[in-house]
């Protein structure tokens, strides 16, 4: 696993003073900028917004799991074919792969080859009826670690379009319900549906990130099961981060940071953003411009995390942060 150089974080004279007031309670860390690492031949190094403002391309592949069991695939691909690392993607309940192409298509974009499974609970599955929650627990879980170690037929059909996944840069990756299913290969321990617990853990993953992963889950996860996350892991959520009844206080969003192991964790929050970024992932809708502003900062910052964490030669850099987000690392 690549050691996170906690560099690359810019900052401002009363950056969010008012917003970290309101919305943390642990002691916020801003990092001073550094010298950023250049590109090839000493060339400047690119923005993060350069990089995921580049073209993407996108494929659909079925795959076959254990017992015959069909799982839908969208990978995603950067334009220019190659090598390049790998992201595993679980969407949030109900929703599919394609409801989140707003953020997938630039993270391929960016360099990426995202892998992201459709899981037999999505409401684009074509189901008659909604599956028992020990069975959508059950196969997600299959579901992602074969996103995250790709069979020969995932491998040849990237080949055949002229692309090859660099094995030893891995990156699990979710939102929501699927959050939770990124941080298990990463070292977080579940509770499963009968009770037992499983070890799920991927040495190859390199870092984690979950948008808006829920809190305490009575018979899934507890504080301690964020307390064995072995990989560097990022935690994205907002103020407004709320599902009436499941999670009444959008801080819940934020367990994950608070239990995972010190010196291993990051965490941003959005100002105003809610569970869906205001519609631009998950259940889609027109979002106002603040929404899609910070959503593209939220892309930022996890493509600068991901690219230190799994020791990318050119990191992105970021840009100048804002008074609407507070970002802390604590790696």
């Amino acid at each position: 696993m690549a050691e996170i150089d906690p560099g690359y974080l810019t900052t401002q004279h009363g950056l969010a003073v008012s917003v970290a007031a309101l919305l943390l309670t642990s002691c916020m860390h801003y990092a001073e900028p550094i010298e950023p690492i250049n590109g090839p031949n000493g060339s400047p190094p690119t923005t993060c917004f350069d990089r995921l403002d580049r073209l993407s391309g996108e494929f659909s592949l079925t795959v076959v799991a254990e017992e015959g069991r069909e799982v839908p695939l969208t990978i995603f691909l950067p334009q220019e074919p190659g090598t390049y690392p790998l992201i595993g993607f679980s969407h949030g309940a109900f929703a599919s792969p394609t409801r989140y192409r707003a953020m997938l298509a630039p993270l391929a974009a960016a360099g990426y080859i995202v892998i992201a499974p459709m899981h037999i609970d999505s409401e684009d599955f074509g189901a008659t009826g909604r599956p028992m929650r020990s069975e959508t627990w059950r196969t997600r879980n299959l579901d992602m670690a074969k996103a995250l170690a790709p069979d020969q037929k995932i491998r040849e059909a990237l080949r055949q379009q002229g692309y090859s996944i660099v094995s030893e840069q891995t990156v699990s990756a979710g939102h929501s319900y699927g959050a939770v299913i990124a941080q298990l290969p990463g070292g977080a321990m579940a509770i499963e549906p009968d009770g037992s617990q499983i070890n799920r853990t991927n040495p190859a993953v390199d870092a984690v990130v979950g948008w808006s992963p829920p809190g305490e889950v009575p018979g899934m996860i507890s504080a301690a099961g964020w307390s064995t996350l072995s990989a560097p892991t990022l935690t994205i959520t907002g103020t407004t981060d709320i599902l009436p009844g499941f999670i009444d206080d959008w801080r819940a969003h934020k367990a994950s940071y608070d239990y995972s192991p010190e010196g291993n964790r990051a965490l941003w929050v959005g100002e105003g953003i809610d569970h869906y970024f205001g519609g631009m992932f998950g259940r889609e809708r027109p979002a106002d411009e603040k929404s899609q502003r910070l959503f593209k900062r939220a892309l930022e910052i996890s493509l600068n995390f991901m690219d230190r964490a799994i020791g990318r030669t050119e990191v992105c850099v970021l840009s100048l942060a804002t008074v609407d987000e507070v970002y802390q690392e604590d790696l």
